[in-house]
């Protein structure tokens, strides 16, 4: 996973993020659910009532272009919440699903 700084609206929904110092514009609405996240092989103990992000992480599916013209392509961004830290874990050239849109 390569690191992003992602701006969110209001609502904490990305933006737009800068990845190898360019910007990509959100272009579609983002899709956000939760994984468990392999924390037994990160950690070898996990605190009781420890934080949310220590077990689950955000992810969101985005469609997004360079500039405001471009063709759409697919993102899936990880956000660390107990860090504030977002990754890009995939990507999708403009035109090709990613896996998680086919299952």
């Amino acid at each position: 996973m390569e690191a992003v700084q992602v701006d969110l609206t209001p609502a904490g929904v990305p933006l737009r993020f800068i990845w190898r110092g360019r910007t990509w514009h959100i272009g579609a609405r983002p899709v956000r659910w939760f994984e468990r996240r392999p924390w037994w092989a990160e950690s070898p103990r996990a605190p009781k009532g420890g934080p949310v992000g220590l077990i689950d992480r955000e992810i969101w599916q985005v469609q997004a272009r360079l500039g405001r013209a471009g063709e759409l392509a697919t993102f899936e961004l990880v956000s660390d919440q107990e860090t504030g830290r977002w990754d890009i874990r995939r990507s999708a050239p403009a035109g090709r699903s990613s896996e998680r849109e086919k299952s």
